[in-house]
This record gives structure tokens, sequence and C-alpha cells, in this order.
């Protein structure tokens, strides 16, 4: 599919990092970032908005900046949330 046949928006499907919630985000404009993609799902989620956390897909996590569309992330895409872990 090229860029001009891209949908604008797309339903995308968020769970977290068990697989135990899914978070069904319906008409979510290709032109967001995958942060604001994460946030969105957290809420949904109900997972502790102070916790960090990173988008993966098929094992590759994502930039949090980056656009859904420059990603090629299409409608139906499942994308795990797993929350972010620093060096202590």
């Amino acid at each position: 599919m090229t860029a001009a046949t891209r949908p604008t928006l797309i339903d995308l499907t968020l769970s977290d990092w068990e697989g135990s919630r899914k978070a069904h985000l319906e008409q979510v404009p290709a032109t967001s970032t995958v942060g604001q993609v994460v946030n969105e799902a957290v809420s949904h989620l109900g997972l502790p908005p102070q916790h960090l956390y990173q988008a993966v897909l098929r094992g590759r996590e994502l930039d949090p900046g980056a656009i859904l569309d420059d990603l090629g992330i299409a409608a139906d895409t499942e994308i795990d949330l797993v929350p972010e872990v620093s060096a202590g």
C-alpha cells in the first residue's frame, strides 16, 4: 500500500505486557506519534500513569516520537506495552 492509499485513520489494539488487558483504539490519526498512542492506551487500560511504558511491535521497541504512518503501522495492528526499566 502506498502512502497515497493508506488510510488517514486507523484502528489499533494495544495490550499490556501480560496480554491480559487490551485497549481497542478506533479512528487513530495515522499522523499520531507512538507516544500519543501509548498515553491514550495507558488511560484506556487503567495502567498506573506514573510509570513509563514502551511500545513494542513484533519484538522491536518503537520510538515514542515516531509517526505511525512513517513506521508503516497499518490498521488492525496489535502493539504491546511494556514498562520501561531503568538501571539503578
